[in-house]
């Protein structure tokens, strides 16, 4: 008897699965296009939509701000356990961290969003740029609404 192997998470899942991307322009104008890609491609019903696109807003809205040079790539897998989204930028030299701003400070919340609603996130540097990526996992049925 044979037994399924498992669908790579993480990065890993990004070169082994059927990936959809898109590409798009460095500019804040292009946040709520790479949004709505995200969202198109779960569908209204996905149990991990809404997040899937608060959590792109948040990494596209970062390559704007950090690594405006080249066009930033969105791309979206579908492992076993939920979706995982990744933007990439044209080449930032900067390393994705979580900050945790005070009260008073407009910005710097971004990835402690990613950190406090994924399942995992994580970045890798590429001779492209650098891929931050996040995983949401399906809720189970009982734990729908």
């Amino acid at each position: 008897m044979t037994s399924a192997r498992p669908r790579p998470t993480g990065p890993d899942a990004f070169t082994s699965l059927p990936v959809i991307s898109h590409r798009f322009t460095p500019s804040a104008s292009q946040v709520r296009p790479a949004r709505a890609f995200v969202a198109g491609l779960l569908g209204d019903e996905h149990p991990c939509r809404d997040d899937a696109m608060l959590l792109t807003s948040e990494l596209a809205a970062n390559v704007v701000r950090h690594a405006a040079q080249r066009d930033f790539l969105v791309s979206v897998a579908f492992p076993d356990t939920g979706v995982m989204v990744a933007v990439e930028d044209g080449g930032s030299s900067k390393i994705p961290h979580v900050r945790r701003p005070t009260d008073d400070e407009t910005d710097g919340r971004g990835l402690a969003i990613v950190d406090d609603l994924s399942s995992r996130w994580g970045f890798e540097r590429r001779p492209s740029g650098t891929l931050v990526w996040f995983e949401l996992a399906q809720p189970s049925p009982d734990q729908r609404p």
